[in-house]
Formats: structure tokens, sequence, C-alpha cells
């Protein structure tokens, strides 16, 4: 027998756990974990980050002390309510209901996995048996409910908690139907319902963001405007005789929308009417109105003779508000700085560490975890999203795809560098696409007006991070890589893949124990010769495989015979900054994206390193501002648009790598700039730019 639990959980963890529980599949049994001591989980990825996993062999008492800590968590909440409302007892109702499912589930768990029947069965508990008899007390002897209806529970639910795959709750499956039941939605309320009671005396750091999107997205309208100013003078200098055009007539309501959007008065602490951030959204969507009009569809196909100046002026314009709605920048990015910095402060007061890190790396590591510390006390953002999505279908009695940048994850230029002689600007853009269903997607209307912006030599590289064998994701990536092949877009669009979930990418799986350097090395060329078979797409790129990976093997790794999993990680992430980097050379490209599904965690994760690894080349990383700024690429899309941090994975991967980058400069710098720069010789010329 182990030592007994003496410590307390909250009641959030305690559902977590039962959560986790009432998930697990029978038929394919999990392993299963604890994480910081107390907390259950099943996910792979999560034991990776710190769990350990449970064994068998130490017997179940382990599971089921945490088992018992999470049952006396939830009596003591409902222990606090001195009367319990018909609101409230249809809470502790869904509760009691999880607390039944997962019962029976653990049972027959444990039986399987310690090879014998529990000499106590679970409802035979102490634990459990205080909260049966808690309710019927309260509910004047009435069966609790411990039997949800059959075929119900949750799916997943610590993925959805996680916000990992949240754009299921927009597709629909071929058939038309959710992926997510009628069960997992009752008890995403049932936990909304209880973070919402929740008393707190902090004021939750992200109630500010709202306001400071609203600020961003004043800004991003005056710049579009000037950017399209002598555009907008002509189209209204010509309007009147265009005026009759269904494509005119969205154009002049979109310019009308940015006008407003950039009028401080409709800021949203001037208003409490429309704000900036809502006439912006009324931009895109008159935008999207234009270009889908009958009028634009036919000069896109049979492009009208020059001598009609009326109409050229019309395209034109389409596609330079396309454009610039891409281009625009960041307009509050020493404000998101200031949050990230006093969120960061206020989670170290609370946990009371005062450690400083002995390296830059392990500084932003702990104070990562000063900021997840601050977070985990307020109600989960992903869950009220997703809550808030369920109703608004419902109310409206619609279905809305997945469509990130219309759903204000917009797009915007972060910074820029020079290569080859060459400006190189980098966007953020998550995938420009709308998909309803799983096995259909489309390119966005303003993703085609930005390419067709693109004119002359220019071209854009779209890095797409998605896993293009996965059945979740596979559509989006087809029709990314396809889009570069059509006639239209041939000379303004290269995509390449690299993918960032397979088990070779996180040495996984089989490749978990094979440390031989030579063996690795080998497997990885394999993958890259044999791309698409393997998750890559590089038809593109002109590189002799095997004699880049062993340039990064001298420099960055002095030919170690043996390579531990971690270093074998980094290697990965070195060699896709390196063949981003031969990309560009190879495709003479003038701008660049690390585009994911909505590029918050994968996409900015990459976005990050990339800054890092290009500042790492040109110096060191000892300037505060190039900190914040590393700080403001990890963190900002995540906290604006989910409510959350980034996830912890890709940020310790991009991190990981970044230190390792680090030490090795520092020692063979000379060795590492004369490998590489022999595959990709305009290395030396790299600069940041800001």
């Amino acid at each position: 027998m182990t030592q007994k639990h003496t410590e307390t959980i909250n009641f959030q963890i305690a559902l977590d756990n039962l959560a986790t529980i009432a998930a697990i599949d029978l038929e394919m049994p999990p392993p299963l974990g604890i994480l910081k001591k107390n907390q259950l989980v099943t996910s792979e990825e999560t034991l990776s980050e710190g769990g350990v996993q449970w064994l068998s062999g130490e017997g179940a008492e382990p599971i089921l002390e945490i088992l018992d800590l999470s049952y006396r968590a939830i009596l003591e909440e409902f222990c606090k309510l001195e009367e319990l409302e018909w609101e409230q007892r249809e809470k502790f109702s869904a509760a009691m209901a999880l607390v039944g499912e997962s019962a029976k589930i653990l049972n027959r768990y444990l039986e399987y996995r310690c090879g014998r029947p529990l000499e106590l069965k679970i409802e035979e508990r102490a634990s459990y048996k205080a909260l049966q008899e808690f309710y019927r007390e309260h509910f004047q002897g009435e069966e609790a409910p411990f039997s949800p209806p059959a075929g119900t529970g949750f799916k997943d639910f610590e993925a959805v908690k996680r916000d990992q795959e949240y754009e299921l709750f927009y597709i629909r499956n071929e058939e038309g139907e959710p992926y997510f039941d009628a069960e997992m939605l009752r008890n995403i309320k049932l936990t909304v319902d209880f973070q919402s009671d929740e008393e707190t005396f902090e004021e939750d750091p992200l109630l500010k963001v709202r306001a400071m999107q609203d600020r961003d997205l004043h800004a991003a309208a005056s710049q579009i405007l000037h950017l399209c100013d002598p555009l907008i003078v002509d189209f209204y200098r010509t309007y009147k005789k265009a005026m009759e055009s269904d494509l005119a007539k969205n154009l002049s309501l979109a310019i009308i929308a940015l006008f407003l959007s950039n009028n401080p008065r409709y800021l949203i602490q001037n208003t409490t009417g429309k704000s900036c951030l809502n006439y912006y959204k009324d931009f895109l969507f008159f935008l999207r109105a234009a270009m889908q009009t009958t009028e634009y569809q036919k000069f896109i196909a049979y492009p009208p003779d020059k001598s009609h100046k009326i109409f050229h002026t019309l395209l034109q314009l389409t596609h330079a508000l396309c454009r610039a709605f891409f281009i625009r920048k960041d307009g509050i990015k020493q404000e998101a700085i200031g949050l990230i910095h006093r969120s960061m402060r206020r989670g170290g007061e609370i946990a009371k560490s005062p450690l400083k890190g002995d390296t830059i790396w392990n500084q932003f590591q702990l104070d990562d975890e000063k900021l997840r510390t601050l977070l985990s006390r307020f109600p989960n953002g992903p869950l009220f999203k997703v809550l808030d999505l369920i109703r608004l279908e419902q109310e409206e009695d619609i279905l809305i795809a997945f469509d990130p940048i219309a759903q204000e994850n917009f797009p915007s230029q972060l910074f820029s560098f020079q290569f080859q002689s060459k400006r190189i600007d980098l966007f953020r853009i998550p995938s420009p696409t709308r998909q309803a269903f799983i096995h259909k997607a489309e390119i966005v209307d303003e993703f085609r007006g930005f390419l067709r912006a693109l004119t002359g030599e220019k071209r854009h590289l779209l890095i797409n991070l998605q896993d293009r064998d996965s059945w979740k994701e596979g559509v989006r990536c087809r029709i990314l890589e396809g889009l570069q092949k059509r006639v239209e877009f041939a000379g303004q669009l290269s995509v390449i893949t690299l993918p960032k979930d397979t088990d070779f990418y996180h040495q996984r799986g089989e490749w978990l124990e094979r440390s031989s350097a030579e063996e690795f090395l080998g497997a990885f060329r394999a993958q890259l010769e044999k791309g698409e078979s393997h998750g890559f797409y590089l038809s593109q790129i002109a590189l002799e495989w095997g004699k880049f990976l062993k340039g990064i093997h001298r420099g960055y790794f002095d030919e170690k015979k043996n390579l531990t999993r971690e270093e074998r990680q980094d290697f990965i992430e070195i060699a896709y900054q390196w063949i981003v980097l031969k990309a560009l050379e190879n495709l003479n490209s003038d701008s660049l994206s690390f585009t994911c599904k909505d590029a918050i965690d994968t996409g900015s994760a990459e976005t990050a390193l990339f800054f890092g690894f290009l500042r790492l080349l040109t110096g060191d990383f000892t300037k505060k501002e190039d900190q914040d700024y590393l700080r403001f690429l990890f963190y900002t899309p995540a906290l604006f648009l989910r409510e959350r941090a980034i996830d912890p994975e890709r940020l310790n991967r991009a991190l990981s790598c970044l230190e390792r980058c680090d030490a090795a400069l520092a020692e063979r710098g000379k060795i590492i700039l004369r490998e590489m720069g022999e595959l990709c010789p305009g290395t030396s010329g790299v600069k940041l730019l800001g």
C-alpha cells in the first residue's frame, strides 16, 4: 500500500479526473498517467510533458487515492451551498452522473489492467458512499442519477479542455452529423456553469484583450486605407458610372466599413454600440461579397479590355484591399508585451517562486510556468468559446463552418528580414480555407485576391504545418498544395509541407529508443527523399539530403555517434529551419508564412522559432527587445484568440531547439556557417529588419 494522500485538490481538477476516466475506451484501453501528483491523464503527449505513467504492478491504490480525493473535492464543493436552488440541483445531478459513469468504467479498467477484480468495488468506497448519502439527504430520498443514458458520455474531453480539436465543433462528418454528442455538450455546459459561479478577488488579465483587439483593428483599418488611398480616390471619381454594379456597391460598403473602423469614436472605450472590431469584420464581409458577385467572377475569367478603365479600377481596388488586408502590421505589439509581462509577474507572486533562470531559455520556461499559474485561476476560455458557438448555432438555427479568418483570426505582417540581398516579409496567416464538412474545403476569396495582387515577380512561400495524412487536416493540405498547381497562381504561390504530428517528428513509437545517430540520419534522409509518403511535400526544393543532414550533424552535434531523444527532436527542428531557408533560395520568394489550421499553436511556435533562429545566426539573444518580441510571437495569438496560453509542447520544442542552437553557435559557430553556407549560400547575408 502506498502512503495515503493528505493534500486536497480543487473542484475543477476533480471533475477533470472523472471526465478523463469516463472518456476511456475500454475496447482499446489507453495508458493512465498521473500529472502533478493528483491529476489523471490518458494522453500520451501529456505524459511526455512530465506525467508519470501508472503501471499495473504498482497496484490500483495510487489511482484509487486520487479518485477518493476527487470525490471528496466534489462533496466539499456542494457542502458549501447552504441551499440547493433548482439550477444548482441540475448541476449536482450532472456531476453525480459523471461520478457514476466514471466508477463503472474504472472498475472494469483496473480489473483489466491488474488482471483481477478489485477487492472493494468503487461503489463500496467510503468517499463514494458519502457523496451518495449527501445527494439523497438533499434531494429527499431521490435515487442518485449514477447511470447516464446508454450510448452517451465524454469523447476525449481532455482534448477539448486543452483546445486541441475545437475546429471539430464547426466541421461535420460526410453525413452532415457533428463529431461531438449531446452528452459532451451537456458536460461542457456543466463545467462552464461551475466556472462561472466561482468567485475570485483577482481581475482576469484577459478582460482587457477585447479592447486591445479593437485598437489593433482600428490601426489596421488606417493602414489599409493608406495603402489603397490612390485607388480609393480613383474609385469614387468614377463611382457614378459604375454605381449600378453589384461589385462596385459591395466595394463601396467595404470602404465605408473601413472608414468607420478607422474612426476613434467607435473604439470600445468610446462607444456602447458597434466597435471598430465589428466594422472591420463588416469590411471583410463586404469584400468577400464583392468577390462573389457575377461581375467579379466574369472579369476574372474574361479580363476586360484595357479601354474599360472603370472595370480595371474595380479589379485593382479589390485585389489591393485583399493585399493590404494580409500585409497590415500589428498595432498593439507593446501593449501585448506589457500584458504578457504583467501576467507572468502576477503568476510568480501567486506561485511564490523567487527562482531565476540560469540561462535565457531556462528563464523563458520559468516565466511560462508563472503565466500558466495565473491563467489556471480563471475559467477555461476555450470551453466558453465552444459554448458560445453552440448557443449561437442553436439561436440562429444555422451551421457555422470552420473559417478562421472570418472568425476574427485576421492575418498580419510580423517582421521582415534580408536574405540574399532581398527583403522578405513574414506574415501570420491561419489556414486560408473554409470548411463545413470533413471531406470538403475551399480557399477563401481574400487569399486568392492577395495572390492576384502579387504582380510581376512577387511570390509567396506558404509553409504548411498541417498533417497531410490526418483525417482532420488532410483535405485542407490537399487544396493548399493543389492551389500552386493552378495556372493562375503558379507564379505567385509555392507551398511546402513539413509534418509536425508524425511519430518520427515526435520521436515516439518505434523511434523512441533508437539512439544511433547513423540510424537516425538514414531514416530522416529516407523520409525527406520519399517525402509525400511520410507527410512531407518538398517537390520544389533541390537539395542533396544526405549531405544536408550530415552538415547539421557535424555543425550542431559534433558528429556524436548517439543522440538522445531530445537531441533528435532538436535535430529535426534545426533541419526544418534550414529547409525553409533553402526553399526561399530555390523559389526566389518575397514573403513567407508558417500556416497551421489557425496559426495559434504550431504556426506561432514555428514563427517564433524561425525569428529566434535568424537572430542567433546574426548575433545573440541578450537584448531585452528581442526576448520581448519572442514572447509576443509565442503567446499573443493564443491569449487573444483562444484565451489561453500556447500549447506547452509546441513552446517547449521551440525553446529546446533555440537553446541547442545558441550553445552550438557559441562553441562551433564558424563550422556551422561553413557547413551550412555551402548548402545555402545566402546565409551570410541574413539580417533581421524588424
